[in-house]
């Protein structure tokens, strides 16, 4: 099941900027790790803003845990998630 997964954090005031480094590096170890394990099919920087991915999970509750389980997820001031369907069979069966 593909979901698109928008992601906006922010460093908070009271952490220093070596230790958001720190989160940073767990996360992208993280979203590595997710990425060669087949969990995200695409990843991009939205500019000034965050990260939209397209992630690939057996169902909402495993994306749920996915997203949970990211170093930043304390930090995320915007989480959204939608799940998507691929329209080109329909578009091909026309």
């Amino acid at each position: 099941m593909l979901f698109s997964v928008r992601l906006v954090s922010r460093q908070p005031s009271d952490i220093s900027p070596e230790a958001w480094q720190q989160v940073v590096g767990d996360q992208l170890r993280a979203v590595k790790s997710h990425y060669d394990q087949g969990k995200i099919r695409a990843m991009y920087r939205e500019t000034g803003l965050g990260v939209l991915a397209i992630y690939d999970a057996a169902d909402p509750r495993e994306m749920d845990q996915l997203l949970a389980g990211l170093p930043m997820a304390r930090f995320f001031v915007e989480t959204t998630v939608h799940p998507l369907w691929d329209m080109v069979p329909t578009l091909q069966g026309s």
